[in-house]
């Protein structure tokens, strides 16, 4: 049975909130405007914690304000800031997948691209009988009949790491071409490394004429963190948290 302190049932506003993310916050790309889509030119950090959304905008602009969501992190910043120096320990801290999810919100297919990877899925280590061409596997997720890329970066804040661990999802074809290069550079580092986290603009024109504009995800590893930067120990309040939004 839990326990509670019956004192705050009088003031509830005073009891201390609890998340139970492993990550105090998101970076985020876009936003919904009006039920669509809206990508940004600068990072929008979401959270649980109304104190790390005043630190993350005290340090990169923006103004803590509530948004709509069904998870936890109800609190966003659009900040100013379109590259961020953060802190990412290993290769390890950057996972990849292929996946396509249901309505549940669960993914119904999970693969590396060649074989199903979800350890609980019957299909495990099977052909995922995938499209073999880049061009074709872009055609089926863009039709909902096929999985897109399914990628996470966990990281620190290098301008306040004792704040914990945030995390980047993105769906990124680009960001995806970078990974190998990306695990190759933090693995040379062998160590928690320094890097830019940044949305960088694209622009071409198509064979058609069409012009096109785009800001994409952009990890660039720097080197080795700065040793007092890369032994900060996150507060005690994220790391007590236990599982990802």
């Amino acid at each position: 049975m839990a326990r509670t302190l019956r004192v705050f049932d009088t003031d509830p506003n005073a009891r201390p909130k609890t998340f139970a993310s492993d990550f105090v916050g998101r970076f985020r790309a876009g936003q919904q405007l009006n039920g669509r889509p809206h990508a940004l030119k600068a990072w929008r950090i979401t959270t649980g914690d109304p104190e790390v959304g005043k630190a993350v905008a005290a340090l990169y602009g923006g103004t803590p304000q509530s948004w709509e969501t069904t998870k936890e992190d109800s609190t966003e910043v659009l900040t100013e800031a379109n590259t961020v120096k953060v802190i990412v320990d290993g290769p390890d801290a950057v996972t990849f997948r292929m996946a396509l999810y249901g309505m549940t919100g669960k993914p119904i297919h999970a693969c590396d691209g060649v074989e199903f990877t979800d350890s609980e899925d019957p299909r495990h280590g099977q052909p995922c009988g995938c499209p073999q061409t880049l061009q074709e596997r872009k055609a089926a997720a863009k039709n909902g009949h096929g999985p897109k890329p399914d990628q996470r970066l966990e990281f620190r804040l290098a301008d306040d790491p004792e704040l914990g661990k945030f995390r980047l999802m993105t769906g990124s074809w680009d960001f995806m071409k970078s990974l190998e290069g990306m695990w190759r550079e933090l693995e040379a580092v062998g160590g928690p490394a320094l890097c830019s986290l940044s949305l960088e603009l694209v622009e071409f024109t198509t064979k058609s004429g069409v012009d096109v504009a785009y800001r994409k995800p952009v990890l660039k590893v720097h080197g080795p963190a700065p040793a007092d930067v890369a032994s900060a120990v996150p507060s005690l309040k994220a790391a007590a948290d236990s599982a990802p939004f």
